[in-house]
């Protein structure tokens, strides 16, 4: 009989959906998160090793200055 009121099991259905989309809404935005992450480290990684460049070349022209 339908009486206007949902029953247990439909209840805890939809409490068990509504976790589990927030769950999932969590785990994409973590997953976002470390690809943002990700792409800020390698990013970083670039600049460090076009600062080693600079410097290479730098150190050599002044040696190359001193002689």
């Amino acid at each position: 009989m339908n009486n206007g009121t949902t029953e247990p099991t439909q209840v805890a259905g939809m409490r068990s959906a509504a976790r589990s989309s927030t769950s999932e809404d969590g785990l994409t935005q973590a997953k976002r998160e470390l690809l943002q992450a990700e792409v800020r480290l390698a990013k970083a990684r670039a600049m460090v090793v076009s600062a080693e460049v600079d410097i290479k070349a730098a150190t050599a022209r002044l040696r190359a200055l001193a002689k």
